[in-house]
């Protein structure tokens, strides 16, 4: 394996990505599947919104042709990603919306999100800090530095009178979401228009007293970084001109979202270690045998990405904001300024200031993911103690300790922080690199790509760019001028379609551990039969893949966890908006999308 897989630094320099993808490490027939049927419903929403009647709607026939060309092996996944992005990027919706409404026509086949109507009301954009596709930035401050100069005034506004912005600075209640990463950023006029890309400011607050219904509120919004007269401090009162500010908010937190959260620290951050794994545990290894299930198709849908998404004139190039090279750089930036060992989730939400449930009450990320975060822990400690019985046993361990050296270095994965000095030398401490790495691949990477369909589909949501400038004053916009922010229809048909197909297939399932030593891509009709038998068989054990009988104990209790949480989320979500991206039965296993 260490003669045939290696590491590329040029495809994103200086990142480590794989040089190949490795035939064990293609999609399995069942993932094909899933992506065609994704395809094939996206193919029939683009021809019922072109109402062309020269390209009618795709028939049975049609339809099931592919999918027996798939079953058959005829149809490999860089034919079926072909296929999609040439059909996505051929036809469909045109011009530029002259109402919210034609962005809600162009969901034809595909099903309309709920919240369509109230996506602009304060308290749904505040939601979306600690509810939304990134709830990664938001973090608590003790007080305001003099890039936002809000005042009480504009404080009390919003949290009424006697509040102020010391008393809830040291209360623990003021929030922000600084979006400085993207300072200097150049904007990209692909494929046809002029975009904008703004550098933000968004002050959020707690209101005082100690209910736990207590919801983060917006306070104000500073669309630049340096205060000045045509960069004023927005607020609730003022208008268009505060929705319009909304709006650069949503943009910048699309493209932090998509550079930086989702494909910088959820897909790269596993790259290496896939790689470096394959390359140095033998597939016997007690660490590979609990990893491999995690990194099914991890390396494959990242070299799609690469190809597909996020290469010039690729979808990133056209739904974004900046250009593809500023893109490319935002991701690098993201992953280059990733530390593995402060990235464990507790230490994480306790050093942007919000892991206290107290002072942000209402964060259903930190609370949903801090259950799977110690149900995941205790499943890999439990795991890790029959194999190993004391620190010494891990130091003395010459494939472990070779892949935590490699992980690191130079020469190798270039991941900071993945042990210490290179090296695992206790049980705790590999149990802690091994929870954070089962947890990205599944929980994490579930938090921030899933909201992709039911949130980021309908573009007022959350924008991927701007297409006019951000407000300089506080009156004189109409809604003409809030709707030309907006994409055009080709963008926003574009955003929906490569929303619903990365937000709508979760194949595989945190917990569920198949049996992966048959081929990945068998052929014919009997190969099919077998590999949908051995998916049903896996569903109902979940312990396949495990030969250990020793393994049985501890991972029916890591079931019997996962179960329990899945409970308690549909109790939370019974009394709250529901967030359902981090409920066990919808979490992958791996990043395999």
């Amino acid at each position: 394996m260490r003669a045939a897989l290696g590491y590329n630094y040029d495809v994103m320099p200086p990142l480590a990505i794989a040089s190949t993808v490795p035939p064990d490490q293609q999609p399995s027939l069942a993932w094909l599947a899933e992506v065609a049927e994704a395809m094939l419903t996206l193919q029939v929403n683009s021809r019922k919104i072109e109402k062309d009647q020269e390209r009618s709607s795709p028939t049975h026939g049609e339809h099931e042709g592919i999918r027996i060309r798939i079953k058959s092996g005829a149809l490999n996944a860089a034919a079926i990603m072909q296929h999609l992005t040439d059909y996505i990027m051929d036809g469909g919706a045109k011009g530029r919306p002259s109402s919210l409404d034609d962005y809600t026509e162009l969901f034809q086949e595909v099903k309309r999100p709920a919240g369509t109507t109230v996506y602009d009301d304060d308290r749904v954009f505040a939601r979306m800090r600690v509810a939304g596709p990134n709830p990664m930035t938001i973090e608590r401050v003790a007080a305001l530095d003099d890039r936002l100069p809000v005042t009480d005034a504009q404080l009390q506004a919003v949290l009424g009178p006697g509040d102020s912005l010391a008393r809830a600075g040291e209360e623990g209640r003021l929030y922000l979401t600084d979006y400085a990463i993207l300072s200097g950023a150049e904007a990209g006029t692909f494929p046809s228009a002029r975009k904008y890309l703004s550098a933000p400011l968004a002050l959020f607050a707690v209101p005082a007293g100690r209910s736990t219904s207590r919801a983060l509120v917006p306070i104000a919004i500073q669309c630049e970084q340096k205060p000045g007269p045509s960069n004023p401090v927005f607020t609730p009162q003022d208008g268009l001109a505060w929705r319009m500010a909304k709006n650069v908010v949503r943009v910048a937190d699309g493209n932090v979202h998509q550079a930086s959260s989702h494909l910088g620290r959820t897909h790269l951050v596993l790259e290496p270690i896939v790689v470096a794994s394959l390359r140095t545990l033998a597939p016997s290894h007690p660490v590979s045998v609990l990893l491999r299930p995690h990194f099914v198709g991890t390396l494959e849908i990242n070299d799609m990405a690469q190809k597909k998404l996020i290469a010039p004139g690729g979808g990133v190039d056209m739904v974004l904001a900046g250009t593809i090279e500023t893109s490319r750089a935002l991701v690098v930036k993201a992953r280059e300024s990733f530390v593995f060992s402060e990235a464990m989730l507790p230490q994480a939400l306790r050093a942007r200031g919000v892991l206290d449930a107290d002072a942000l009450p209402d964060f259903p990320y930190r609370d949903d993911a801090l259950l799977l975060w110690e149900a995941i822990r205790e499943w890999v400690d439990a795991y890790l103690r029959l194999y190993y019985t004391s620190a010494a046993s891990v130091q003395a361990d010459p494939e472990l300790q070779r892949w935590a050296a490699e992980v690191g270095a130079a020469d190798g994965g270039r991941l900071r922080g993945f042990g210490r000095d290179g090296r695992f030398d206790t049980v705790e401490s590999l149990a802690d690199a091994i929870t954070l790495i089962v947890f990205t691949a599944s929980a994490q990477h579930a938090a921030v790509n899933f909201p992709q369909y039911p949130i980021m589909s309908y573009v007022p949501n959350m924008p991927l760019a701007a297409y006019q400038p951000a407000p300089d004053r506080r009156d004189g916009y109409g809604e003409p001028d809030l709707l030309e922010m907006l994409p055009p229809r080709d963008m926003a048909h574009m955003q929906l379609s490569l929303g619903y197909l990365l937000g709508s297939l979760q194949h595989t399932r945190l917990g569920v551990y198949p049996d992966l030593s048959t081929p990945r891509d068998p052929s014919g009709l009997l190969g099919s039969v077998i590999s949908t038998l051995e998916t049903v068989a896996d569903e109902v054990a979940g312990r396949a893949h495990f030969a250990d009988p020793l393994v049985a104990e501890p991972l029916a209790r890591f079931q019997k966890a996962l179960a329990g949480i899945e409970s308690t989320i549909e109790d939370r979500n019974a009394a709250r908006v529901p967030y359902t991206f981090l409920l066990p039965s919808r979490v992958p296993a791996s990043i395999n999308i």
